[in-house]
C-alpha cells in the first residue's frame, strides 16, 4: 500500500478536512499514474476532499485527456512507461496557456531526486508513501495558486502570521501573541503552504542541532503553540498536521504579513 487514510483506505476522509476546505468548489485533478491499484486509490480516496479526479497511465493518455479536460493539477510519477514524469513535466511547462500545478509522487526520494523534479517543473515533491489528506491539501493549495481568485475565495478565513508585531491572527478575528521561536515555526511552515516541512529545516530556523534533545525542545514548542491557540479558539486547533517522523505541515492559508 502506497498511500495512507485517516480510518481504512476510503472511510472517513472527508470528516478530517476542516469545513471551509470542503464547501469549495471542486478542483480539477488528472493523475498520470502506471499503478492501476495506486491510480485507483486516489480517484476513489480524493473526491472525499472535493476533488474532481481523472486518472491515466502513461504520457500518452494524458495528452489526450488535455485536450477534453484542463485540469488545474497534474499528479505525475516519474517511472511511466515510455516517456517518463520529468520530460512530462517540462513540456507541461513549456506549452504555456493556462497556469497548471504540477505534483510528483513518486518511490524516487533521494535529495538528488527531488531537486531534479523541482527543477524540472514540479511545484510540489511526494515521495511514496503519501498520506491522502496531506496530497490532497497539497492539491487544494496549488489550485488555489493558479486560479484566478473568486468571489468566494476573497471573502474565505485566512491566519495572517504578523512578523512585525510577532502575533497570529486566527480567522475568528482572535490575536496571539507569539514568541520569537514560535514566530520562526510559523514562517518556515507559510513558505511551503500545505507542503510538510522536515524537521530537520525547522531545527534549522532555529538554529537547533538535528539531535534527540533538539527534536524535543521542536515538540515542546509546538505543543505550546498549539495550546495557546486552543486557550484562544475554543474547540478550534491550530491546523498544524504532523507527519510522524518526517516533519510538520500547515493545513490552512497561511498569510504572511510584514
Amino acid at each position: 500500500m502506497t498511500v495512507t487514510t485517516p480510518a481504512g483506505p476510503h472511510s472517513g476522509a472527508a470528516a478530517t478536512l476542516p469545513l471551509s476546505a470542503l464547501e469549495q468548489a471542486p478542483v480539477r485533478l488528472v493523475v498520470c499514474e502506471d499503478d492501476r491499484e495506486l491510480r485507483n486509490i486516489l480517484l476513489t480516496g480524493l473526491p472525499h476532499f472535493g476533488i474532481d479526479a481523472w486518472g491515466v497511465a502513461d504520457g500518452i493518455a494524458l495528452d489526450e485527456m488535455l485536450i477534453d479536460h484542463r485540469p488545474t493539477v497534474v499528479v505525475l510519477d516519474i517511472g511511466l512507461p515510455g516517456e517518463d514524469g520529468l520530460t512530462i513535466a517540462r513540456r507541461l511547462r513549456a506549452v504555456g496557456g493556462p497556469p497548471m500545478g504540477i505534483i510528483l509522487l513518486t518511490a524516487r526520494g533521494t535529495l538528488e531526486d527531488r531537486l531534479e523534479g523541482l527543477k524540472d517543473g514540479a511545484d510540489v515533491y511526494f515521495v511514496k508513501p503519501v498520506d491522502l489528506r496531506e496530497l490532497a491539501f497539497a492539491v487544494r493549495n496549488l489550485h488555489r495558486r493558479v486560479s484566478p481568485p473568486s468571489a468566494e475565495s476573497l471573502t474565505e478565513d485566512f491566519y495572517t502570521l504578523d512578523t512585525l508585531h510577532s502575533q497570529l491572527n486566527l480567522p475568528s478575528g482572535e490575536q496571539v501573541a507569539l514568541t520569537a521561536t514560535e514566530l520562526r515555526i510559523l514562517q518556515a511552515l507559510a513558505l511551503k503552504p500545505g507542503e510538510v516541512v522536515e524537521r530537520i529545516d525547522l531545527l534549522k530556523s532555529l538554529h537547533l542541532p538535528m539531535d534527540l534533545p533538539g527534536m524535543q525542545r521542536l515538540e515542546t514548542q509546538i505543543s505550546r503553540l498549539r495550546s495557546k491557540v486552543r486557550l484562544k479558539a475554543g474547540a478550534e486547533p491550530l491546523p498544524l498536521h504532523a507527519r510522524h517522523g518526517v516533519g510538520y505541515a500547515f493545513l490552512a492559508h497561511l498569510r504572511l504579513h510584514a
